[in-house]
């Protein structure tokens, strides 16, 4: 069959000598005999770089580009091809996409400046290439075609090529929409919108938040944002390293979900955890058991006053200004040890005495200690300083001092262990009000919502304790070597105490954090807007994603409408991808089993059945299993999505999408209507769906879903 497009064939016969290029050069990278050294150590090295380099080139043969622009520059022409990987051979060579040049495919700019010279594009076009092949041509931009246009180097007359751009945009997005999910997350780096570009490319040395509804690709572009902080055109003070890189999802499906995505976008090496168990790792606490006391309270407890007494709890303790409660606490400890301790002299052999060493000079080097994290080994390392002014000590001579130091230092700051310290003051009227604490704050983190609530047998912590527990570990040691950059999945799930400390974990200006207000489903923890943590942070931008890709339009609109319920945020377009209606399934089980042995034979491959509760979700593989139906049930945080007909509840479903997704229960009985967390939980639920949705409801369904 011939292809329509005139080019089909010129394209179709450079991508073959791209692929046989890279063929020879992975052939000779991988030919050991031909990198020989002036050593044989020298040549082992050197063999094993080329072997690395080659398999870091070798996945990308398949696909070695999918994107061509045509440029002038200085008067001359040149085509340049865009792919994931750089492959730098001189005739059919291929730039990365994270480069400054290549960037420019993704944006409607048509000229740049580099060293001097001007640049101009003439042509975009986007190159369908799967398995060797050339599938499709689809071009974006034309300006030979746009009258002079290819002729003007300082301005760009006739249709706007913006408008072109889009529409050629939009044609190769809803082909990409319109293929069935996966088990592991979607590269978007052929389909970046604009938007999406912009927000993943914002300033590197500026905190970023990002903002946008359900299906705008917020992670996705989060880990795109990472691997262009890795490429070789970001400058040196802001460039990220993938072994120096964190990024906190908010449960384990999510972390290993996710992580699937980073060897695609050579990001091997990233420490991919959640905020939990990253906390609990840095306080050397893993063998703890984690709680979270207050949603259990909030999903069983039917005292209203109850539940508003633990959610102000819980935000109390998230609040930033904890860390500074905290830090006047273990300031009024070292001024209470100070005066019980006495002044300290060191004799230094063979240069003198300090002599006593006043209190005062010592609160001083506290108070310096204390205005920066780690005040512990601040303290130590000003008190050193005392002893080298006054005896001109040597490095050689401190080191004779060192059990002297230590026990000096051990005097004031010893003894003050994060989880023991923590929970000392905070169950303390005395030390809170010592702390400077007013009373009606006072009266919040004394009180106790949480004790009918058990707590589990052996050791334990609880999620909203957390991160004061870490800001005291932090003000006495500090965090430890800065990461070159975190990333935040679900950001607006956690608290905004969590943001000071991770401002004080990396470099400056080096978070991403990547959320939707109106999927918080811990509002107890999570910040009322993103003002919170642009004050937790001390500044940063945001970025609004406008468009939601993940469902098609019935979808979108039906998810939409119950978010409008009771969120404030201003909700996103849809692309306008065309899809099945949404469904209403009624009765006995059966129905739900028919319905989804359709979707299969319709070529749905992963379909989620998702449930309120956590119970339900184990129950299903077995009710189904008479229908002849293989449901695997993902019912705990260490549970893996590897694909399928999958039972799951809604808490664990954020974050993910189907082919198709079934709400189980939608009644409001399972969803309580004058709930605004439930409301929540059945636009996250509902969300979820690329291609299809359906409502099941064996007791009537409930208000927000029949209006959809």
């Amino acid at each position: 069959m011939t292809h329509p497009h005139p080019d089909f064939p010129t394209e179709e016969a450079r991508l073959g000598s791209t692929v046989q290029a890279m063929i020879r050069r992975i052939q000779i990278l991988e030919d050991r005999e031909r990198h020989g050294g002036a050593d044989e150590h020298t040549s082992l090295v050197m063999a094993d770089d080329a072997e690395e380099r080659a398999a870091t080139l070798s996945p990308h043969v398949h696909s070695p580009y999918f994107g061509r622009m045509t440029v002038r520059i200085r008067g001359k022409e040149r085509q340049l091809y865009i792919g994931k990987h750089a492959f730098g051979n001189p005739k059919y060579g291929v730039i990365s996409w994270r480069s400054d040049v290549g960037g420019l495919f993704y944006t409607d700019q048509l000229q740049w400046q580099a060293a001097g010279n001007t640049g101009t594009i003439l042509h975009k076009r986007q190159l369908d290439v799967q398995d060797k092949r050339l599938l499709d041509i689809t071009d974006l931009y034309d300006g030979k075609n746009q009258g002079e246009q290819a002729q003007q180097e300082d301005s760009h007359e006739g249709a706007d090529p913006g408008t072109a751009i889009s529409a050629g945009r939009r044609k190769v997005l809803l082909k990409r929409l319109s293929q069935h999910a996966t088990a592991g997350m979607r590269d978007v780096v052929e389909t970046l919108q604009p938007a999406q570009y912009d927000a993943m490319t914002a300033d590197p040395a500026r905190f970023q938040i990002v903002q946008g509804s359900a299906g705008a690709g917020k992670t996705t572009v989060g880990f795109h944002r990472l691997a262009w902080l890795c490429g070789p055109d970001r400058p040196e003070q802001v460039r990220a390293q993938p072994d120096r890189i964190l990024a906190l999802m908010p449960n384990d499906i999510l972390a290993a979900y996710a992580s699937r995505v980073l060897p695609g976008l050579e990001l091997q090496g990233v420490t991919v955890t959640t905020p939990e168990k990253w906390m609990l790792s840095f306080l050397g606490l893993e063998k703890m058991q984690v709680t979270d006391r207050t949603l259990t309270l909030l999903l069983a407890d039917q005292n209203n006053e109850r539940r508003a007494s633990a959610w102000k709890k819980a935000k109390a303790l998230g609040r930033a200004s904890i860390y500074d409660l905290i830090r006047e606490h273990v300031r009024q400890e070292l001024w209470a040890r100070l005066h019980k301790v006495a002044e300290p002299s060191f004799d230094v052999p063979g240069r003198g005495s300090t002599g006593p060493i006043p209190r005062a000079d010592l609160w001083e080097l506290i108070e310096h200690a204390l205005s920066q994290p780690g005040a512990t080994e601040r303290f130590r390392e000003s008190l050193e300083e005392v002893i080298r002014r006054r005896t001109n000590a040597t490095d050689t001579d401190l080191k004779v001092l060192d059990k002297e130091i230590a026990k000096v230092v051990t005097s004031l700051f010893g003894r003050m262990l994060p989880v023991s310290e923590t929970r000392r003051l905070l169950n303390s009227e005395a030390l809170l009000e010592r702390a400077k604490v007013a009373e009606p704050l006072r009266r919040i983190l004394l009180s106790d919502p949480l004790a009918a609530i058990p707590l589990p047998k052996g050791s334990s912590v609880d999620v909203t304790e957390l991160p004061a527990i870490l800001a005291l570990r932090c003000i006495l040691h500090g965090l430890g070597e800065h990461w070159d950059h975190i990333l935040l999945d679900e950001a607006q799930d956690f608290q905004p105490l969590l943001y000071r400390l991770l401002a004080q974990a990396t470099r400056p200006g080096q978070l991403t954090a990547l959320g939707d207000l109106s999927q918080g489903l811990a509002g107890y923890k999570g910040p009322a807007n993103w003002e919170e943590v642009q004050q937790a942070l001390g500044g940063a931008d945001v970025s609004f994603l406008p468009m939601t890709y993940r469902s098609t339009a019935p979808i979108s609109e039906a998810s939409a409408r119950i978010a409008a319920t009771y969120s404030k945020v201003i909700h996103s377009e849809h692309v306008g991808r065309e899809g099945d209606p949404v469904q209403f399934l009624e009765g006995e089980l059966e129905a739900v089993a028919g319905h989804v042995q359709a979707l299969q034979s319709a070529g749905y491959q992963n379909i989620a059945l998702v449930t309120r509760k956590t119970i339900d979700a184990q129950r299903l593989p077995d009710l189904l299993g008479r229908f002849d139906l293989d449901v695997q049930a993902i019912t705990e945080p260490q549970h893996r999505y590897k694909g399928g007909l999958v039972s799951i509840p809604v808490q664990y479903a954020k974050g993910l999408e189907f082919d198709g997704c079934v709400v189980m229960d939608a009644d409001p009985q399972s969803y309580d209507p004058g709930t605004e967390y439930d409301s929540r939980l059945l636009y996250v639920a509902a969300s979820r769906g690329l291609h299809h949705l359906a409502f099941y409801s064996g007791a009537g369904f409930h208000p927000l879903v029949r209006e959809t």
